[in-house]
């Protein structure tokens, strides 16, 4: 009787901790798809039921974990769909394509028949919701028409108009942005254009999506939905892919939680058992080369396609594993001792003792996971965050840079035999790693915590008062200028009265009647 008693307190005691969590992910992009895997998932271990919208259904999900809506073929697919020439061009002005392509656009897949029956008649009440921070603001109006506080997750570095919305210090005197393309500030002149950047950067995106997303919630959430601008305050906390070894300290508001690496540290990927034999038999070492879920390796120039094959000729015994969506176009003569393959569950590869080296380009994700598991980097980095991530890596003495614009058969041997000869390289992924997981606590039990608190204590219990102020105010650039009006007017009426003074005085003594009355 005892023991059933004490079941059925357990029982109660799990069922009151067990919350409905709505996750909705529009983007279609597989990276960013990493993070929230891994975040969903480990809420569902936690005992939460979680229903997701999403563009990638879980194979083998766990019991309460749940794809009630599949968006997959809504869009088209970015996954081993990006050449190497368009990734460069979306880096000349990444703004419109967040903006327009990836932000106002996916706001109409709430248009689709399966996402109105939802929203008009969701299954559940919702506890809470999880959207993604970066371009489809839209999505944060969920919240008003179901009723549930939002918590949104940043899978790269903050964006301006996120930290904006949020009530996060800007940080532009030490902070980088990522727009920037380069990870540290320490002149006069980049904390200038740091500054310019951030309002320039968060004015151009507001002005592109500000309508249109404010229009597409209106006509797909709730007719009397206030400005996007608004929504986007009603943000109860935000997960960041941020951790202080990597960037530096950097000041965050209470309700702005770093939770980087929790796609590695959650990570249940395996082997083949193809694959798994030849990384075992690799003993001599294996080189992993991959750009990424998006970026195609087949894409490369000629020129720079050979370049790698001669380089990679040349490490024999060692062997290489690419990365390669389509081996079919690649250009002939692989080496003997390369490997290739469309589908590389990246993390094992990475935790596996026998890769010595990641030839990436420099994705936040990616990055994350070497330096995780103290994997030595080189970077051949294209656009956006790519290029401050190997900034960074390359002054921890963890990882050598490439340019794709001067890239030749005799600086990838370089890197390459640097990487694998020099001990510094791997001693200080090391010494990095123990860094990235020396923590309190482990990443998703951070999450969870942070996810049970907005839901006992409600929306509001982490806002920041900067959301109700304007940026200029936030910055005091309307204190300063009234102190110096003020001073400008004090010592103005001083400069006054000294004259005044000194005019009388001088007036005193250069009259001739009052100098002989005087004697």
């Amino acid at each position: 009787m005892k023991i059933q008693l004490l079941l059925i307190v357990c029982g109660v005691i799990v069922e009151i901790k067990s919350y409905r969590i709505l996750g909705v992910f529009p983007m279609n992009s597989k990276s960013h798809n990493n993070m929230f895997d891994p975040l969903m998932k480990g809420l569902a271990k936690r005992g939460h039921k979680i229903d997701v919208v999403s563009h990638f259904e879980l194979k083998n999900p766990p019991d309460n974990y749940k794809t009630i809506i599949n968006l997959h073929g809504t869009r088209q697919d970015l996954t081993n769909n990006v050449s190497v020439e368009f990734a460069s061009q979306i880096g000349h002005d990444p703004i419109i394509h967040i903006a327009t392509t990836y932000g106002n656009d996916f706001c109409d897949l709430m248009a689709l028949e399966k996402m109105q029956k939802f929203i008009k008649n969701p299954p559940h009440h919702y506890d809470l919701i999880i959207t993604e921070a970066f371009s489809s603001s839209c999505y944060i109006g969920l919240g008003y028409v179901l009723k549930a506080p939002v918590i949104t997750v940043s899978t790269l570095l903050d964006f301006s108009w996120v930290s904006e919305a949020i009530g996060n210090p800007s940080s532009t005197a030490f902070a980088t942005n990522v727009f920037m393309n380069k990870a540290f500030i320490s002149t006069f002149f980049e904390r200038l254009q740091s500054t310019f950047v951030h309002h320039i950067t968060r004015f151009r995106f507001q002005r592109l999506t500000e309508k249109r997303q404010t229009e597409a919630m209106r006509k797909y959430l709730d007719p009397n939905m206030p400005n996007v601008r608004i929504v986007e305050r009603s943000v109860a906390l935000m997960f960041t892919n941020y951790h202080h070894s990597l960037y530096g300290p950097k000041p965050f508001t209470t309700a702005v939680i770093p939770i980087a690496g929790i796609h590695a540290e959650q990570n249940d990927d395996e082997f083949t058992p193809e694959l798994k034999q030849w990384m075992d038999k690799s003993t001599r070492g294996v080189v992993y080369f991959s750009l990424g879920s998006m970026i195609l390796i087949e894409s490369l120039p000629s020129d720079i396609l050979l370049a790698f094959y001669a380089s990679f000729s040349k490490l024999a015994p060692i062997k290489v594993l690419m990365k390669v969506a389509n081996r079919d176009k690649l250009l002939p003569g692989l080496p003997d001792n390369v490997m290739t393959s469309s589908w590389i569950p990246q993390v094992p590869v990475l935790r596996h003792n026998n890769t010595k080296v990641f030839i990436t380009h420099g994705g936040l994700m990616g990055t994350l996971e070497a330096l995780y598991y103290g994997v030595p980097l080189i970077g051949l980095p294209f656009f956006s965050d790519q290029l401050p991530n190997m900034e960074i890596y390359v002054k921890k003495n963890m990882a050598i840079r490439l340019d794709k614009n001067a890239i030749n058969e005799k600086k990838i041997t370089e890197a390459l035999n640097s990487i694998l000869t020099d001990p510094k390289y791997k001693n200080s992924a090391k010494l990095e790693s123990l860094l990235f997981r020396d923590r309190p606590m482990s990443i998703l039990d951070t999450a969870n915590f942070w996810v049970e608190y907005v839901i006992r204590n409600g929306p509001n219990a982490l806002r920041s008062p900067a959301i109700d102020l304007h940026w200029w105010q936030v910055e005091l650039l309307d204190v300063y200028a009234f102190m110096l009006f003020s001073a400008t007017i004090i010592i103005t009426l001083i400069a006054l009265f000294v004259k005044k003074i000194l005019q009388m005085v001088l007036k005193k003594f250069s009259n001739p009647q009052n100098s002989k009355k005087n004697q």
